[in-house]
C-alpha cells in the first residue's frame, strides 16, 4: 500500500509540474551605491514574501553578475543616480541581454523630474518609484511584477510545443509579447501604464491619451504572415512616431490592431488632421502581402482626452476611454463607405 501511495505522488507531481512550472519564488537584483538603502530594500521586500534578493553597488558589479548567474534574475529594482554607469545606462544594458529583455525593471530614485522619467522608460524600465519611498508601495509595485512574471511562464509553458506566431500573441491575452524595437518610444502595455502615472503628477496640465487602430485588423490578421503583420504594426508605430514626436509621446501597442498613445501638449485638438497625416505616411509606403496584393492599411485616431488622476485604476480608465474614441472613430469611417441602400 505505501508503494502505490507513493507511486500515486509521483506520478501526480509529473501530472502538474507543468502546469505548475510559473509558481517559483522571484529571484530579485538590487541596485544602489548606498549600503543602507539596500539594507532597508532587502529587508523590505522579504517582508513581502520575496526573500530572495542579491544586491550590487554599482551598474558595474551588477552585469557582472548577471553575467556568472546561470539561474537569472526574475526582477530588477534599480536606483538611477549613481557614479560611473547609471540606471538608466543599466537598465538600457539589461535589455540588450536577450534573457532579460522582458524582465521586470523597477526604477527606485529620488529623480522625479520628466527627463529622468522619460529617459528612464525609453531605456526599458517597467515601473518608476520615487524615493523615500512607501513601503506597502514597494510591495504592491512587486506583486504586479510577480504576477506578469506568472503569466509569462504560463504562458510560455502552454505554447513551449508549437511555434507562436506574433500575430497569435498579440490576441493571446498577453500584448507584451509582440515587439516592435525598431521604433523609438514604444513601450510594453505595463510600461505605458505606468509611465502616464508618473507624467500626469509633474506634467498633468499637459498630458493627453489617445488611440489609434487599424481599420479592417481582421483581414490583415487572416491574410498576413507573421513577417507582413509585423511590418504593418512597425509602419503603423513609425507614422504615429513620424506625427507626435515633435510633442513629445510613448505609445504601447495594445492588440487587435490597437495603439495607444500618451503625449504633450497643453490644448485638447480634434485628431483629424493628426490622422490624416498617419494616412499619408502609410499610402506613401505602399505596403503589400507576401502574395503582392496591396496591403492598403488605413489607421483611425480617436480624439484625446484628458487623463484621470494617477491611480492605476485612473490609468486603465483612461487608456479604455481613449481605445473607445478610436473604435467609434474606426466604426463611423467604415459606416461612410458603405453603400447606401436604394429604395
Amino acid at each position: 500500500m505505501y508503494f502505490l501511495r507513493r507511486l500515486f505522488s509521483v506520478f501526480t507531481k509529473c501530472f502538474y509540474s507543468r502546469y505548475d512550472a510559473f509558481e517559483v519564488p522571484m529571484k530579485i537584483l538590487a541596485v544602489d551605491d548606498d549600503a543602507f538603502i539596500l539594507e532597508i530594500l532587502t529587508m523590505t521586500v522579504a517582508r513581502f514574501d520575496f526573500p530572495e534578493v542579491v544586491t550590487a553597488h554599482s551598474g558595474e558589479r551588477a552585469l557582472s553578475l548577471l553575467q556568472s548567474d546561470d539561474a537569472g534574475f526574475d526582477c530588477f529594482l534599480l536606483d538611477i543616480s549613481m557614479p560611473g554607469m547609471d540606471g538608466i545606462e543599466l537598465c538600457s544594458r539589461i535589455r540588450q541581454i536577450e534573457r532579460y529583455s522582458k524582465t521586470p525593471i523597477i526604477m527606485l530614485t529620488a529623480m522625479s523630474e520628466k527627463d529622468y522619467i522619460d529617459r528612464a522608460f525609453q531605456a526599458g524600465a517597467t515601473d518608476y518609484i520615487g524615493k523615500p519611498f512607501d513601503i506597502s508601495e514597494v510591495g504592491a509595485r512587486l506583486r504586479i511584477a510577480k504576477e506578469l512574471i506568472d503569466a509569462r511562464r504560463a504562458y510560455d509553458v502552454s505554447h513551449r510545443s508549437k511555434k507562436v506566431s506574433q500575430a497569435e500573441s498579440a490576441e493571446s491575452g498577453l500584448v507584451d509579447e509582440v515587439t516592435i524595437d525598431s521604433v523609438e518610444n514604444v513601450v510594453s502595455q505595463t510600461a505605458l501604464g505606468n509611465y502616464l502615472k508618473q507624467v500626469s503628477q509633474s506634467e498633468k496640465a499637459r498630458t493627453q491619451v489617445l488611440a489609434a487602430i487599424i481599420t479592417g485588423f481582421d483581414r490583415l490578421q487572416s491574410r498576413a504572415t507573421s513577417a507582413c503583420f509585423l511590418a504593418a504594426l512597425t509602419a503603423v508605430a513609425e507614422a504615429i512616431s513620424a506625427v507626435f514626436k515633435p510633442y513629445g509621446y510613448m505609445m504601447a501597442y495594445a492588440g487587435a490592431g490597437r495603439f495607444l498613445i500618451v503625449m504633450h501638449r497643453p490644448d485638447l485638438e480634434p485628431s483629424i488632421a493628426a490622422e490624416l497625416e498617419i494616412q499619408e505616411y502609410l499610402d506613401a509606403k505602399r505596403l503589400s502581402f507576401d502574395d503582392g496584393g496591396p496591403m492598403e492599411l488605413e489607421v483611425s485616431l480617436g480624439n484625446p482626452i484628458k487623463p484621470v488622476p494617477s491611480r492605476t485604476q485612473g490609468v486603465w480608465k483612461s487608456f479604455q476611454r481613449a481605445l473607445g474614441r478610436a473604435e467609434s472613430r474606426a466604426e463611423k469611417r467604415l459606416a461612410d463607405l458603405r453603400p447606401v441602400k436604394l429604395r
